[in-house]
């Protein structure tokens, strides 16, 4: 398979008060959002859950309803408080594809357009020796956790995470600017910019519960 999924659920999300993850969303857990697109696109994909030992009961018993439902691979981080990139890694680890499509957990609007005009651009990608492909918007922000990265960089992620005892510089960003990304406008990806929206507070997941009803 060319291609197979990262679905990042390791933030502790303490501005939700909880696990992102399993906030509801117009009657579905946010993660389920991803999971179920996937797996209608026919991609293989792992969900990175974090390791540690702050999660509750049941959070835990979540975790198992959720591999019970969907019976797809289930990872937990490596080493805790490493942020996305440990989660990276430790998917990259399980997983065997040429290219990985890393998403987060938390954007309901995701989109199989969105996806599929991500994954048109791995020809460009290849002929121009670049291994990741980067959504950036006009303003220069980019989106490094909807993006796709070759397997090879893992190598990279490894040589980052093991000689930095001190968590510094374990950025997205810091990350890819050890590879060689293809950069591209955000709009050719999603025009509407919708499918990039995610939810990091309460009051973010009540506007877009809002929208459903």
């Amino acid at each position: 398979m060319m291609i197979s999924a990262i679905v990042l659920s390791g933030g502790k999300a303490r501005r939700m008060n909880g696990e992102k993850a399993f906030r509801v969303v117009n009657d579905k857990y946010l993660i389920e959002y991803t999971a179920d697109l996937l797996n209608e696109m026919n991609i293989p994909f792992v969900i990175v859950f974090r390791n540690d030992g702050e999660k509750s009961d049941d959070t835990k018993n979540l975790e198992k309803d959720f591999f019970k439902k969907y019976r797809q691979t289930i990872t937990w981080d490596l080493e805790g408080n490493k942020g996305p990139l440990m989660g990276i890694l430790s998917g990259m680890r399980v997983l065997n594809a040429k290219w990985i499509l890393v998403l987060p957990c938390d954007m309901p609007l995701i989109s199989r357009d969105a996806i599929n005009n991500l994954i048109k651009y791995i020809d460009i990608a290849e002929k121009e020796k670049k291994n990741c492909i980067i959504p950036m918007h006009e303003n220069g922000y980019i989106e490094p956790l909807f993006s796709l990265y070759m397997r090879s960089s893992m190598e990279v992620l490894d040589r980052m995470l093991n000689k930095n005892s001190s968590n510094k510089n374990l950025s997205m960003r810091n990350f890819i600017e050890h590879l060689s990304p293809l950069y591209v406008d955000a709009k050719k990806i999603d025009e509407t910019g919708r499918a990039f929206i995610n939810i990091n507070t309460l009051e973010e997941l009540k506007r877009i519960n809002s929208k459903f009803q």
